[in-house]
């Protein structure tokens, strides 16, 4: 039996009220579970064994007001209150075999922040016999021979990082990402990540877009995934996958006697 709590506060938008509350209203959570094949099996003594997930329980904390507490809440309800936090949404490419290309991973994307990128072989997707969760950007054929050996990610007409990222430099790579976890570590006392496992396990590459220039009109612009395989991955099927973290804003306006949320 394992058990595990997951804080909300992992998530942006649930980050961003730490210091703010809530009107009464609404939340509707959406929880999407794996596919069977893509559950991980534990092999015990020769004999697969699925493991399962049979129970969800959500821990809320109620939050008790002072008399004073209580008028200063009122009061501010009505005001309109707008804040930041970061939407999250993932991209998957087709299945691929070029050893150089061009990735269109959204035709119009807004103030980007994060965008992390990883490479995993097609195989991998729906199949029990692989585990999803470990990635393949340095070993793309599973023979050690074909891999990621360059890349850049290009955000309009702004290409980063100024020197494209090289598969010979790997701890430029880890260090940039792990400049991400730095930025703010509530949940954990360090990281779990070092060369070996970073390598082997979770390759993913980071490109911090907090700098880039921002569009006077706020248009949406392109973003670009370009890259540079050592050799072509052979019979192997490829797929690139990317988390782009977007800096959207929430406001809670009033209209009569109701507040309504937008986005």
């Amino acid at each position: 039996m394992v058990q595990t709590i997951i804080p909300f506060n992992r998530y942006s938008f649930f980050e961003s009220l730490s210091d703010k509350i809530l009107p009464p209203m609404q939340l509707t959570f959406k929880i999407e579970l794996q596919k069977d094949e893509e559950m991980i099996l534990q092999n015990n003594n020769t004999d697969l064994r699925r493991i399962v997930v049979n129970k969800f329980e959500l821990w809320v904390p109620e939050l008790h007001f002072t008399g004073q507490g209580q008028k200063l809440v009122n009061e501010n309800f009505l005001k309109p209150n707008p804040w930041k936090y970061l939407n999250e949404t993932l991209h998957i490419s087709s299945a691929r075999r070029d050893a150089n290309g061009t990735w269109l991973i959204t035709p119009g994307v807004k103030n980007p922040q994060h965008v992390f990128v990883f490479i995993q072989q097609s195989r991998k997707k729906n199949d029990y016999r692989y585990n999803p969760y470990i990635f393949d950007t340095f070993d793309i054929d599973g023979n050690g021979t074909a891999r990621l050996d360059t890349c850049r990610l290009q955000y309009g007409t702004k290409s980063l990082p100024e020197n494209p990222y090289d598969n010979d430099f790997k701890i430029r790579i880890l260090n940039d990402l792990m400049n991400f976890r730095y930025r703010k570590n509530d949940y954990n006392t360090g990281v779990q990540l070092q060369l070996a496992n970073f390598v082997k396990l979770y390759p993913i590459i980071y490109f911090d877009l907090r700098n880039t220039e921002k569009s006077v009109t706020g248009d949406p612009k392109k973003l670009e995934f370009h890259y540079k395989l050592n050799e072509v991955a052979g019979a192997q099927d490829y797929n690139i996958f990317t988390l782009v973290l977007n800096e959207e804003e929430f406001v809670l306006k009033q209209i009569g006697n109701e507040l309504v949320a937008g986005f």
